[in-house]
């Protein structure tokens, strides 16, 4: 017989701050995942591998970055990362596109 373990509903807040983190975090480590496949299919192999490894770094010490002092300044970080990929995959894309 299978046993699950209860969790009292109260335990598991989303107003806590390390819930909160390792929610940022897990989207984070997803998206930074679909941009690396992208990268790969529009030419940038070497970005989408070294991004799959920090994708993986992430989601490995998500719970330390989710408890340290220093895990707003590590997310901030990742954050414009993300971005700065999607707009360099994106413009990629659309030179594919147009030629």
């Amino acid at each position: 017989m299978k046993r699950t373990r209860h969790i009292p509903t109260g335990a598991i807040s989303e107003e806590d701050p390390v819930t909160r983190r390792l929610v940022v975090i897990s989207r984070y480590v997803e998206n930074i995942r679909r941009l690396s496949r992208f990268a790969g299919r529009v030419g940038h192999a070497e970005i989408g591998v070294e991004l799959m490894k920090i994708a993986r770094d992430m989601e490995s010490m998500s719970y330390d970055i989710a408890v340290s002092t220093t895990g707003t300044v590590i997310l901030r970080r990742a954050a414009k990362l993300i971005g700065m990929v999607e707009n360099l995959v994106e413009r990629q894309a659309k030179r594919g596109i147009l030629h």
